[in-house]
C-alpha cells in the first residue's frame, strides 16, 4: 500500500505534463519554391511538389495532425516564424540569429553544400577564397551559406529575392558571381537552359549545410519537438526520406 501511494505522485505528475502539452490541431508549414525541394505544381492542392511536400505528407500521417502549406517569400517567412503566425518551416540552415525565434528539430533530413557559378568560360576567376574580394556576388537574401562567407562585410554581396533572380543576373552579364546551394542550383540552372551560359568556379567550398525543420518559439508546435524528431530519424533509417531524395534526381 505505501508502495503504491509512493507511485501515486509520479503518476499525477506525468498526468499534469501530458495535459500541459496541448497537441496543435493544425500546423501550419511556409515556405517557397527552391528546387528540388519544393517546386511550383499546379496539380497539387498546396501548390508545390518536391522533397519537403512529400517529408510533410510522411509527417503529416505519423504525427497524425494536418498540415497546412502556404507560400510566402522566404523574408516574410522568416518574419512570420518570428512571430508566431507560423508553426513550422523546413529546409532551414542553422544560424545563432534564427535560433532566438526558432527551435530546431535535432536531426538533420538533408544536407546542401554552397557552390560558386560564373558565366561560361570564367570559371578561373576564383581559384581560392581571396579571388571572391571586388567581385559582385548575386545571393538570395536572408540565406545561410557557409560561416566565413556569411560573416565577411568585405565581400560585395547581391541580395536579390530569389536563386532564380540570381542566376537571371549572372546570365545577363549584371553580376560577376553566384552562390547557391547544391542541387538547387544546378536544378535551376539546367530548368532554366542556362547551362552554356554559366558554370562553377574552379575554386569551390569545401562545407556541407545540414538542414533542418524548426518550429516557431511561439507555436505550440514546440511541445511536439521531440515527437517530431522521433519520426525524422525513424524516416531515416527506415529508407524513406533516402527514396523521397532519390525520386527527384
Amino acid at each position: 500500500m505505501v508502495k503504491r501511494l509512493r507511485l501515486l505522485p509520479a503518476v499525477l505528475y506525468a498526468a499534469v505534463a501530458a495535459v500541459a502539452i496541448p497537441q496543435p490541431a493544425k500546423l501550419v508549414m511556409i515556405t517557397e519554391v527552391w528546387a528540388p525541394y519544393r517546386m511550383n505544381d499546379s496539380s497539387s492542392p498546396s501548390g508545390f511538389s518536391g522533397i519537403d511536400i512529400d517529408l510533410m505528407t510522411a509527417l503529416e500521417a505519423r504525427l497524425g495532425i494536418p498540415i497546412e502549406i502556404r507560400r510566402v517569400p522566404w523574408a516574410r517567412a522568416l518574419e512570420m516564424m518570428r512571430d508566431g503566425q507560423a508553426d513550422l518551416i523546413t529546409g532551414i540552415a542553422r544560424t545563432t540569429e534564427r535560433a532566438e525565434y526558432m527551435k530546431y528539430i535535432p536531426t538533420s533530413y538533408s544536407a546542401v553544400r554552397p557552390m560558386f557559378f560564373t558565366q561560361k568560360g570564367k570559371g578561373a576567376i576564383v581559384k581560392d577564397y581571396a579571388d571572391l574580394l571586388g567581385k559582385s556576388i548575386g545571393m538570395s537574401l536572408h540565406s545561410s551559406y557557409f560561416p566565413r562567407f556569411d560573416a565577411d562585410a568585405a565581400l560585395s554581396k547581391v541580395g536579390l529575392s530569389t536563386e532564380e533572380q540570381v542566376l537571371k543576373m549572372l546570365a545577363l552579364g549584371r553580376i560577376d558571381l553566384a552562390i547557391g546551394t547544391d542541387p538547387n542550383l544546378s536544378w535551376d540552372i539546367s530548368r532554366m537552359g542556362f547551362r552554356e551560359s554559366v558554370e562553377p568556379t574552379v575554386w569551390q567550398p569545401a562545407d556541407n549545410t545540414p538542414l533542418y525543420l524548426a518550429v516557431s518559439l511561439k507555436s505550440p508546435a514546440v511541445g511536439i519537438v521531440d515527437r517530431i524528431d522521433e519520426i525524422v530519424r525513424a524516416l531515416l533509417a527506415e529508407g524513406v526520406i533516402a527514396r523521397i531524395m532519390a525520386s527527384y534526381r
